[in-house]
């Protein structure tokens, strides 16, 4: 049985085609790669994709309380700019 994964993103801005856009195929990657779909490594992992595609500032924070790790959710604020 798989484990649902659950993020809720917070991207800013999120008026910025491109930036949403290389955080969408960004996580899109991580998804495929069955790596750490939810947790601080995938979103480091992110953070670094991000960085390459060109937002050198990118920054990816994770908060999440003991049950929503219990339930595999996170709260991603997803920055271009720090």
């Amino acid at each position: 049985m798989a484990t649902t994964v659950r993020i809720k993103t917070k991207i800013t801005p999120w008026d910025d085609p491109d930036f949403v856009g290389a955080f969408e195929r960004a996580r899109a990657e991580m998804d495929r790669s069955g790596c750490c779909p939810e947790g601080p490594p995938a979103a480091a992992e992110v953070q670094r994709m991000l960085r390459e595609a060109g937002f050198p500032n990118a920054r990816v924070e994770v908060d999440r309380t003991v049950e929503e790790a219990l339930e595999h959710t996170s709260h991603w604020l997803v920055t271009r700019d720090a």
